[in-house]
């Protein structure tokens, strides 16, 4: 007997029914390349996908606990099967069957599917979900700050598909707050060297790896659905532009990451399809602004910054028109986002900049997205119409992110955030001890925010969320100039990928 369509059988969530779908991209893959009416097409249908990504560790990483964005990210998809999903602009269930909370949303009840089994043969229960989410939550575990308020001693077992999740504190967002931004689920007693042998309940099973090439097969008992391709083959490309050529000359199907510019120079050549994540799956950048340091401490000066920019400029000339302006806040394009229009004031920025005695400014910089550098030295030209003078300090992107604590002590620097729900981002990005407060919340945000979290009732938990946002869309410390979308290529003809914070996934993917 067929299974049923994995989509299909995945509930969208009620209390996101609302939310917009975004696309999320539209082209499928197999193996080998051809040449068909002057346009390459994938050959050999349900064959081999072959995909070329970056890695922000240098290799491809198995381990969920410390896997890097890019190729580590679309393994870790196909490998291990997610509790939830964020998937474009819809909060999903995954391996969950149901997430529900007590009246206090103190304790969330968790029901996995009954039919879900690992690739060793064994079944998938509660217990490697407990498991799994306690070693997630646990250092050094670099994903332990998503998970700071389960109350590890409160994960109970009620039986073989049940499990009780305790929080030390009420989460009404547990579902999109946590369970959606990362649940990957492994076997109970998964140890350190056993991660390399990626043994999830995943559409695909680890077959071969040296740390820079893998191979997955595809998971023909898999609960949800068999997918198209019987193979992937994930290969390791640092450079956007090699990854691009490595396309064009037939040696991959699908390049996860290309340049705007590489986009506008094959943007008529029919023998490549590129794909736009739109705003939904984008980089939301940033020139982000200490308000603990000085002088940005000073709220006239962040609002000067952010009425001497010129966004438009900054999205038309750095991103070539691939993105979108910015409002200052992330989670543009997707659920309870409260931004507004930002228009640029010259003569207010600099009436705010000479009250304040501010007329040179500093700003650590890296190309940790393609073109950051050079923003930072256009922003350097708005800033001088309002009479400040910015020196912009280049740092190697390679290094930019080896002291993570580090980065709270910078007063201004480039950094970029994925494009998330908002309550999604403000969640797992300014709550106190998070890797990534680089401009300086406080006691006052961290009060309101746990309260918008604790909030069970999901219309007052948003009103909460967007009040928040207003509140920094006001004073907050981020100028957050534009979104650059996701920019990937592949052959022509590919349907069904569907992306997860920017990361492509191929289990529904096909050939035309």
């Amino acid at each position: 007997m067929s299974r049923p369509d994995g989509v299909a059988r995945r509930r969208v969530l009620q209390w996101s029914a609302a939310a917009a779908t975004v696309a999320a991209g539209s082209a499928a893959l197999t193996g080998c390349a051809g040449q068909t009416g002057g346009t390459r097409t994938v050959a050999g249908s349900g064959k081999a996908l072959r995909v070329g990504a970056s890695d922000a560790t240098g290799t491809i990483g198995l381990d969920p606990r410390h896997a890097g964005f890019g190729a580590s990210y679309i393994a870790l998809y196909h490998l291990y099967d997610q509790l939830m999903y964020l998937k474009g602009s819809r909060y999903e269930l995954g391996l969950a069957e149901s997430v529900e909370p007590s009246a206090d949303a103190a304790e969330w009840t968790v029901r996995i599917h009954r039919h879900a089994v690992f690739h060793d043969g064994s079944p998938v229960r509660a217990a490697d979900v407990a498991y799994s989410l306690r070693t997630l939550a646990t250092p050094p575990s670099t994903r332990a700050n998503n998970f700071a308020d389960l109350d590890l001693d409160r994960l109970k077992v009620v039986d073989q598909y049940t499990l009780k999740v305790g929080l030390k504190r009420p989460r009404g967002d547990f579902r999109e707050g946590i369970l959606a931004v990362f649940s990957p689920v492994f076997p109970e007693g998964t140890r350190d060297k056993d991660f390399a042998r990626g043994v999830g309940s995943g559409p695909y099973r680890l077959e071969e790896q040296d740390g820079k090439n893998l191979r997955l097969a595809v998971n023909d008992k898999y609960w949800n659905g068999t997918s198209h391709f019987r193979r992937i083959d994930l290969s390791l490309i640092a450079d956007p532009a090699a990854r691009l050529a490595a396309l064009k000359s037939g040696q991959i199907d699908y390049a996860f990451g290309i340049t705007a510019t590489g986009a506008k120079a094959e943007r008529a050549n029919r023998a490549i399809s590129v794909r736009r994540g739109h705003t939904a799956n984008s980089n939301a950048l940033s020139f982000a602004m200490n308000e603990r340091l000085a002088p940005f401490d000073d709220p006239d000066v962040r609002r000067a910054v952010r009425l001497a920019a010129d966004r438009d400029a900054l999205v038309q000339k750095v991103l070539l028109g691939l993105g979108t302006p910015g409002e200052d806040l992330v989670g543009k394009g997707l659920p309870g986002y409260a931004g507004r229009a930002r228009t640029r004031d010259v003569a207010e920025a600099k009436r705010l900049f000479a009250r304040a005695g501010v007329d040179t400014l500093e700003l650590r910089a890296a190309d940790t997205v393609p073109g950051f550098t050079a923003a930072a030295r256009l922003l350097g030209q708005q800033l001088k119409e309002a009479g400040v003078d910015l020196d912009v300090r280049t740092v190697p992107a390679d290094t930019y992110y080896a002291d993570l604590k580090g980065l709270s002590r910078a007063p201004f620097q480039t950094f970029y955030y994925a494009n998330r729900p908002a309550a999604v981002h403000l969640s797992a990005t300014t709550t106190k001890g998070a890797f990534f407060n680089v401009t300086g919340l406080g006691e006052r945000h961290f009060k309101r925010l746990a309260a918008a979290q604790a909030t069970v009732d999901d219309g007052r938990r948003e009103a909460a969320f967007a009040a928040i946002q207003r509140d920094l869309s006001a004073t907050g410390g981020d100028l957050l100039w534009g979104f650059q979308e996701q920019l990937d290529a592949s052959v022509p003809g590919l349907t069904g990928v569907w992306s997860s914070q920017s990361t492509p996934v191929f289990t529904r993917a096909r050939t035309a």
